[in-house]
């Protein structure tokens, strides 16, 4: 499972003046600073009349979106949940607060103010901003289904983040659903090319699909999705050893020897890589080489298979013939 951290988005404000105000001059002032992203000074243009208002809900709202701004997330939270004790209606309050509790890894109370705050999002944008956090949360929280729900209906809201499908797309592969997953995780990859968590999925997804083919005996199936896994992971060695399975069962032995070193640079200790390279080399004909092989993977894993194996290729060694034409 890919591991992510969501980048929250800022809100916006974009609602009607709420409620009557002792300095509308001051509340104005605040709210050009919030849209410029002053916060400091839209904080302190709000102070005088939320000391002279304790209940202005709109007051405390933009306040607490103003800390969130600051990326003060504790008294962001003050000032939110204040603001829906005020029985704030504005989605902007809940998901502000959801924001601040997700950046402070509070994930169960994100969830909660998600959905406390459901009933207000109306406004695409607002659902969609639902969707997004929530899926997200569920997504770290390995909550499976409910994440892939929310994950899905963000998607048909909105298709230009890239995040909601890299996540989609590492949730189908957990759930067995490869089509779908490889599907998603190239619209990931389109929308944010070179994105080493996505392809990372995309490699692995791939790569069980190759095993799968190997299994089935389609091994020329097989070869072509290991050579997507390997373009997208390079550094997995259990890629090139089962390129290298493919290669064998082929009889291609010159591609099924490269594909074993390959592994082997990745995986020295490994004693099946080894052990299959020795065949390759058998089966060519090539016996100090597969001696070699044979050898070394007896060193690290001995067993029986391997001794017979050595006894059979010193054999070969030992007829005249062959020793002339190696």
């Amino acid at each position: 499972m890919i591991k992510v951290q969501f980048i929250g988005r800022f809100v916006f404000l974009a609602c009607a003046f709420l409620t009557a105000l002792p300095a509308v001059a001051d509340y104005k002032q605040a709210y050009a600073y919030f849209k410029q992203g002053q916060f400091e000074k839209a904080i302190q243009e709000l102070k005088p009349d939320l000391d002279k208002n304790p209940d202005w809900e709109f007051g405390h709202r933009l306040a607490g979106l103003c800390y969130l701004g600051l990326k003060n997330n504790a008294l962001a939270s003050v000032e939110l949940n204040r603001a829906i004790q005020l029985k704030s209606t504005a989605f902007a309050t809940f998901y502000g607060l959801a924001q601040a509790y997700y950046n402070t890894d509070k994930l169960d109370n994100c969830v909660q103010i998600l959905n406390q705050g459901e009933q207000y999002a109306k406004a695409s944008e607002d659902l969609y901003d639902l969707h997004h956090l929530r899926g997200t949360v569920y997504y770290r929280q390995q909550k499976l289904d409910q994440a892939a729900a929310d994950l899905a209906g963000a998607i048909r809201i909105k298709t230009d983040d890239w995040l909601d499908f890299s996540q989609l797309g590492a949730i189908y592969f957990n759930q067995n659903r490869y089509d779908e997953a490889i599907q998603t995780l190239q619209k990931a990859l389109s929308l944010k090319p070179g994105d080493t968590a996505t392809s990372g999925v995309l490699g692995k997804v791939y790569f069980k699909q190759g095993v799968a083919a190997l299994s089935a005996k389609q091994y020329s199936q097989a070869l072509d999705l290991f050579h997507k896994a390997g373009t997208l992971t390079p550094n997995d060695g259990y890629i090139f050893y089962n390129t290298g399975e493919a290669c064998l069962f082929l009889a291609n032995y010159a591609d099924a020897e490269k594909a074993y070193t390959q592994a082997l640079s990745l995986l020295p200790r490994n004693a099946d890589v080894l052990t299959r390279l020795g065949l390759t080399y058998e089966r060519q004909k090539r016996w100090p080489q597969a001696l070699d092989a044979y050898q070394k993977a007896n060193e690290i894993s001995p067993s029986p298979t391997l001794k017979d194996s050595m006894t059979r290729v010193a054999d070969q060694l030992k007829k005249p013939e062959e020793k002339k034409k190696h």
